[in-house]
């Protein structure tokens, strides 16, 4: 399925349900924390190993808590500005479940990529998950690089997959950055919206896995039933012979079509 050139990006007008709903509970989180003190981020963040505690909720949480201002900012304005655009493409409830499921995978993807650091949290992965399904949507659609640099969306996705894995790789925690956490959420938002651009498409990999697949050996049963001249043949032989001059393989054969 083809979508048109995105419009209205950035525009407050524009702006669509889940994604305000989102920019609020943000923004709410981050000021009980800063302006009346309430330690959010203790209860909320996403613990390294939050497995031994069963701390399942943290998955979900720690996209909600930021480190600073700075940090918060970063994610919103992806968020702001991508966003809208991509909720519209797949409506308010698949959007939901694509920020949610890219935002779990995220927190899965840093905890096993990213082992022997203390805690996790922002949206980042979240947000690189909407980045990755505008992409999916919108591959030739232009976006700034460093809010300068003109390029192809889904350029811009290949750019930074190439650097998050490599950071995830070299240091999957520099600068308190959670690269792995940006990489599995980027894949995740991709993969989502391409199945919804492209319906067919698990189905066609189906039919192609299924066509490589090698063919099961032919079995006697199968050999019996393409072949009723050779039970004819079989049934006049032991008419005129009897029984005992049958081969074995003809018998078996017999017995096979005597069941079907």
């Amino acid at each position: 399925m083809q979508y048109r050139e995105p419009s209205n990006i950035g525009s407050m007008r524009a702006i669509t349900p889940a994604v305000k709903v989102l920019l609020i509970v943000n923004v709410t989180v981050f000021l009980l924390e800063a302006v009346f003190r309430i330690p959010l981020t203790r209860f909320f963040a996403l613990s390294a190993e939050w497995y031994r505690h069963l701390a399942f909720g943290q998955l979900f949480t720690y996209m909600f808590v930021h480190a600073n201002l700075t940090h918060l900012l970063m994610n919103m304005l992806g968020l702001f500005f991508l966003g809208p655009v991509t909720e519209r493409t797949m409506g308010s409830y698949r959007f939901l479940v694509m920020y949610i499921m890219s935002g779990i995978l995220g927190g899965l993807g840093w905890s096993l990529l990213a082992p022997g650091y203390t805690h996790c949290l922002g949206a980042s992965g979240a947000v690189m998950g909407v980045l990755g399904a505008f992409a999916a949507f919108y591959p030739n659609a232009t976006l700034l690089l460093w809010l300068v640099i003109p390029v192809k969306a889904w350029l811009l996705v290949i750019i930074l997959a190439i650097w998050e894995l490599s950071e995830t790789i070299g240091n999957a925690h520099i600068g308190g950055i959670a690269n792995a956490a940006h990489l599995a959420g980027g894949i995740a938002g991709y993969v989502y919206a391409l199945t919804l651009s492209h319906p067919n498409l698990i189905r066609l990999w189906r039919q192609k896995f299924r066509r490589a697949a090698p063919a099961p050996p032919a079995t006697a049963a199968s050999a019996t039933r393409i072949s009723r001249a050779e039970i004819y043949r079989i049934l006049d032989k032991n008419g005129s012979q009897g029984m005992g001059a049958l081969t074995h393989r003809e018998r078996e054969m017999l017995k096979q079509a005597t069941r079907n």
